[in-house]
C-alpha cells in the first residue's frame, strides 16, 4: 500500500509534460495501480490516514479523482456529507488535461456531487464549484457539465452567476464516436443534453433581462437537426414566440435551419400562443384583454405565466412607442384616456400618474427618445407633454455594442479557422478525399502514401495544435 502512495503522489512527474507524456504516464498509472486497487482499499486509505490528504487536488487530480469515486461508491450520502469539502476544492482547482484520462469517474464525482446538492436542497452552495470545474475545461466545446449546471443555476435562482458560462459560445460537440463512454456502451453527450442546455440557458437569459441572448439560444433548441419534434424543442419555440413579442413586438421568424415537418408540428402545437400573439401585434387593447383571459390557462399550465405577464405589461410600452409615428408632441392625459391597460389590476394603473412613471421608465431605459416637459412651475396644476425627439441614442452606446459586436466576430473567425484544421486532419475527411482521388483519376500514389501515413498516426486535432495567435483566450477560473 505503502508503494501505492508514492505513486499515487508522484504523478505526474512534471508539471509541464506535453500532452503525448502526460496520457503515457496516465495509462500506466491506470493500468498498473488505479484499475488493479479494490475501490475499498482506495476509500479506506492506508493506516486510518485518509489517501485525499495526501493527495494535492491541483497535481495528482487523476489519483485523488478515483479516491473521490471510491469512497463515493462504498459510502453513498454519508460519504458525501463527509467528504463535500474535498470535492468542492477539487472541483475549483483540478487540472482539466488530467480529466481527459478518466472521464468516467469525473463525470461519476460530479453527478452524484449535483444531486445530492438538489435532493438536499443545496444547489446554491454547488454552483460556484461546478462554475469554476467548467471553465477549468473548454467551455467552448460541450460537455456532461453543460446541461447540469444550467439546470443547477435554474434550481438555485442564480442566473447572473450562469451568465460567464453561457457568454461562451459552444462551437464543438463531440462527435457519435467520441461521445461514447469509457465502455463504449452509451453516449456521454446526448441530443436531448444539448437541447435541454439551449433552453435552461434561454431561460436564465430571460432572467436576468437579456432577451436577444435568449433568442439566440432558442433558436438553436428550436433548429436542432433531427426528423422528429421533441418536447423540448415544442417547449422552446412556446418561449420564442413570448420573447419576440417582448423584444421587437412581432411573431419571430423560426430559424431557416428548422425543417418543415418540424415547422408545422411546432405550429400545431403553439396555436395558443400564436392568438394571444397576434392580438397583441393588432395593438387593440380591448381585443388584447380577451385573448389574455383566455390563454391565461395555457400560460399557467406550461409554466410561462410569468413571461406572458411580462408581454402584457409590455404591452402598453409598445403602443407609446408606436404613437411616435403619429405624433411629435402629445400629452399624458391623452395617451392616458387610450386605455391602453390591460393588466387589469384597477386602481390608477391607467392614471395619468402611473402613465408618466412608465413613459419616464422607457426614457431612461432607452425604449423612447422623449421628453417630459411641464407646463408651469406648480407640478400639481401643470400638464405633462412628451416631446418625441427624432434624435438617436447616444452614438458612444452605439459604438460600444459595435465594438462588442466585432470582438465576437474575430473570436468566432478563430474558432472557424480552428475547426477547420480540426475536421481537415481527420480520419473521415482524409477518406473522404482519397475516395474522391481514386474516382476522378485512379488515385495518385504518392498523395495516398502520404494518406496512408497520417492514418497509421492516428493523429487527430488538439487544442495544443494552434498557434498562439489563433487560440482562444484563457477564461478567468474565479468568475
Amino acid at each position: 500500500m505503502e508503494k501505492l502512495v508514492d505513486q499515487l503522489t508522484a504523478f505526474p512527474s512534471s508539471l509541464d509534460l506535453t500532452d503525448a507524456e502526460l496520457s503515457k504516464q496516465a495509462q500506466l498509472l491506470l493500468i498498473n495501480y488505479l484499475y488493479k486497487v479494490p475501490a475499498s482499499s482506495l476509500a479506506t486509505g492506508i493506516s486510518g490516514t485518509n489517501l485525499l490528504d495526501l493527495l494535492n487536488p491541483a497535481i495528482n487530480s487523476l489519483p485523488y479523482v478515483f479516491v473521490l469515486a471510491a469512497k463515493l461508491d462504498m459510502g453513498g450520502r454519508s460519504a458525501l456529507e463527509t467528504n463535500w469539502g474535498y470535492i468542492v476544492e477539487f472541483l475549483a482547482v483540478h487540472d482539466g488535461r488530467q480529466m481527459k484520462h478518466t472521464s468516467r469517474e469525473f463525470r461519476r464525482v460530479v453527478e452524484v456531487f449535483c444531486k445530492y446538492a438538489a435532493d438536499m436542497d443545496r444547489t446554491l452552495l454547488a454552483v460556484k464549484p461546478l462554475k469554476k470545474a467548467l471553465l477549468r475545461s473548454n467551455p467552448s466545446q460541450f460537455s456532461f457539465m453543460h446541461p447540469i449546471f444550467t439546470r443547477l443555476c435554474l434550481q438555485a435562482k442564480c442566473y447572473r452567476d450562469a451568465i460567464p458560462v453561457l457568454d461562451i459560445d459552444v462551437f464543438d460537440f463531440p462527435s457519435s464516436k467520441g461521445s461514447r463512454d469509457d465502455n463504449g456502451k452509451g453516449p456521454e453527450v446526448s441530443h436531448r443534453d444539448v437541447l435541454e442546455y439551449y433552453l435552461y440557458g434561454a431561460m436564465l437569459y430571460m432572467g436576468v433581462k437579456r432577451w436577444r441572448r435568449a433568442m439566440d439560444y432558442l433558436c438553436h433548441a428550436i433548429a436542432a437537426p433531427g426528423n422528429a419534434c421533441s418536447t423540448i424543442q415544442v417547449e422552446a419555440y412556446k418561449k420564442f414566440i413570448l420573447v419576440g413579442l417582448l423584444l421587437d413586438g412581432k411573431i419571430p421568424l423560426a430559424p431557416k435551419s428548422t425543417t418543415g415537418s418540424t415547422f408545422r408540428i411546432l405550429k400545431a402545437l403553439t396555436k395558443p400562443y400564436e392568438i394571444f400573439a397576434l392580438a397583441f401585434i393588432s395593438g387593440e387593447a380591448g381585443q388584447f384583454r380577451q385573448e389574455i383571459e383566455s390563454t391565461a390557462d395555457y400560460f399557467s399550465n406550461d409554466g410561462n405565466a410569468g413571461l406572458a405577464s411580462q408581454c402584457i405589461e409590455a404591452f402598453r410600452r409598445m403602443q407609446i412607442v408606436a404613437l411616435r409615428d403619429t405624433y411629435v408632441t402629445l400629452g399624458v392625459s391623452e395617451i392616458a384616456q387610450k386605455k391602453l391597460d390591460v393588466t387589469g389590476r384597477g386602481g390608477d394603473v391607467g392614471g395619468d400618474e402611473e402613465t408618466e412613471r412608465i413613459i419616464l421608465g422607457m426614457i431612461e431605459r432607452d425604449e423612447i427618445c422623449a421628453t417630459l416637459l411641464q407646463s408651469g412651475a406648480d407640478a400639481s396644476a401643470s400638464q405633462t407633454t412628451v416631446h418625441f425627439d427624432s434624435i438617436p441614442v447616444e452614438e458612444d452606446r452605439n459604438l460600444a455594442a459595435l465594438e462588442e459586436q466585432i470582438a465576437r466576430i474575430v473570436t468566432l473567425n478563430k474558432q472557424v479557422k480552428q475547426m477547420d484544421r480540426k475536421l481537415g486532419l481527420s480520419k473521415e475527411y482524409i477518406q473522404f478525399i482519397s475516395k474522391q482521388n481514386k474516382g476522378s483519376s485512379g488515385g495518385n500514389a504518392t498523395q495516398m502514401s502520404m494518406d496512408s501515413e497520417i492514418m497509421e498516426m492516428d493523429y487527430v486535432a488538439s487544442w495544443g495544435d494552434e498557434d498562439m495567435e489563433e487560440t482562444m483566450h484563457d477564461f478567468d477560473d474565479n468568475l
